[in-house]
């Protein structure tokens, strides 16, 4: 689903139509949210439907002040009002084949003392949804110094207590791709043009990790001094692309791994040679004997409902003895799972408390997030965004690069540049390592770090030392 939210500054103009339609016809979103549409009534009834929409849900203007209109086409997108305020609108979204998720389409008062009643509100929304929750639109506020260019100094208090109120939330801000700055202010005598950041995409943990390929586009600006933002929730895969093998800590745990490491590790090969012996026999153990935990999982608590639903559930000895050896292999796949989920995120460490997959998923899903390119800009200012041409662009960019020709002038009276080094720093430096500092130094690295094009990081080492050194 493709959602578009943008601060128009007034809908009823016949320009703006003009633009916007031009907008839909290029994004084709599934949802178009307008902001401060300034117009009411009548009036706001007639736009909608002179922009070409079905079905709408609005928090009218106040004169010509504020306004939130969520509009859309489809018939098979339900939007049902929870809450209504002149500030935000809360709703409900589902489709025929999806499960629901709530979106609060927010316009903060640019009065700072309005403002101020929006926070409270939102964090009660916050604490009442048990669901998916995505809360978008203008905020009016700025997070840090960084989204902010020009004007006057920040005011940090203001920043921080933003930020602070995005933590209570418990959200997670979507990012941007584009433009940084999506308001454009005005220019004071003396001073640079003001650019902020004011306009974002914010989510809970679930609502983020059940759509964690959402993206916020910046679009362009016109007719109005802030940009629109498309938030796609989910991008087309590309399939068949070859996955490069990575070690998985959880394989640790199943109780065939050491012997499936014992027997593929010879120690009369290289140690590039054996580490490639057990990446392909890693592979095959791992499709055979170790499996998918995430489908072992599914079918273990399928087996304890159908248990539980069993007529003679609590009656029968077989069946109980049954249930407990089931929880025994879910606790085990749980620990599995958590171990997963922890490597993906690079966390260090363990997070104390009750088992935290949800915590490292989340984690992961932000980092893969940040990580992924999604578009880059050519020297002539147009952007890529098919994955074919941004692997092109990426490969030449750096084969040009390096296949630069450099010229290398021989160094006069070398041996008056050295430093010079006694007899004993001299016998150091040409000391081959011992194994205990080899050791300290493997030790001291991240169980998760150091990873290599060939999968496997240090904790490899680290658990198999005697047998790898």
């Amino acid at each position: 689903m493709i959602t578009l939210i943008w601060n128009v500054r007034g809908a009823a103009s016949e320009t703006f139509r003009c633009i916007f339609k031009e907008l839909m016809r290029q994004h084709r979103p599934d949802i178009a949210i307008l902001l401060e549409t300034k117009c009411s009534g009548d009036k706001a009834k007639r736009v909608i439907h002179n922009l070409g929409f079905s079905y709408s849900i609005l928090e009218e203007a106040q004169g010509f002040v504020g306004g939130i209109w969520i509009c859309w086409n489809r018939p098979d997108i339900n939007i049902t009002t929870i809450e209504k305020h002149s500030q935000y609108l809360y709703v409900k979204i589902q489709t025929q084949s999806e499960k629901e998720w709530f979106l609060t389409a927010v316009y903060a008062s640019p009065q700072s003392q309005n403002r101020r009643e929006l926070w409270p509100k939102i964090l009660n929304i916050a604490n009442q949804t048990m669901g998916d929750w995505l809360i978008a639109g203008d905020f009016n506020e700025i997070k840090d110094s960084s989204e902010k260019k020009g004007g006057a100094t920040i005011s940090n208090r203001d920043c921080k207590v933003f930020s602070g109120w995005i933590n209570r939330w418990g959200l997670i801000d979507l990012g941007f791709i584009g433009s940084r700055y999506t308001w454009r202010g005005p220019q004071w005598e003396g001073q640079d043009r003001v650019f902020k950041r004011l306009d974002r995409a914010l989510a809970n943990h679930s609502w983020r990790t059940r759509f964690h390929e959402a993206m916020v586009e910046v679009l362009a600006r016109t007719n109005s001094d802030h940009h629109p933002l498309l938030i796609i929730n989910e991008r087309e895969r590309v399939r068949g692309q070859d996955r490069p093998f990575r070690f998985e800590a959880m394989w640790g745990m199943h109780q065939e791994f050491q012997n499936c490491l014992n027997t593929s590790w010879n120690k009369n090969n290289s140690l590039l040679g054996s580490f490639v012996d057990l990446k392909e026999d890693l592979q095959k153990w791992n499709k055979e004997t170790f499996g998918n935990i995430f489908k072992i999982k599914r079918r273990i608590l399928n087996r304890i409902s159908g248990i539980q639903r069993s007529r003679s559930y609590g009656n029968n000895r077989y069946l109980d003895k049954l249930e407990q050896d089931l929880n025994k292999e879910l606790e085990n796949v749980l620990d599995k799972e958590e171990t997963f989920w922890m490597q993906k995120s690079r966390q260090q460490w363990i997070v104390e408390g009750d088992r935290n997959t949800k915590y490292y998923h989340t984690k992961t899903v932000i980092r893969r997030r940040r990580n992924k390119i999604q578009k880059l800009r050519r020297t002539d200012g147009s952007w890529i965004e098919e994955d074919d041409e941004l692997k092109d662009h990426i490969v030449n960019h750096f084969q040009s690069i390096y296949q630069e020709q450099v010229s290398i002038s021989p160094i006069e009276n070398l041996y008056d540049t050295l430093p010079n080094f006694n007899a004993y720093v001299y016998m150091k430096l040409i000391a081959e390592p011992t194994e205990e500092e080899i050791k300290n130094a493997l030790y001291s690295i991240g169980s998760f770090k150091a990873l290599e094009s060939d999968g496997f990081p240090s904790l490899i080492y680290k658990n198999n030392w005697d047998l790898m050194k």
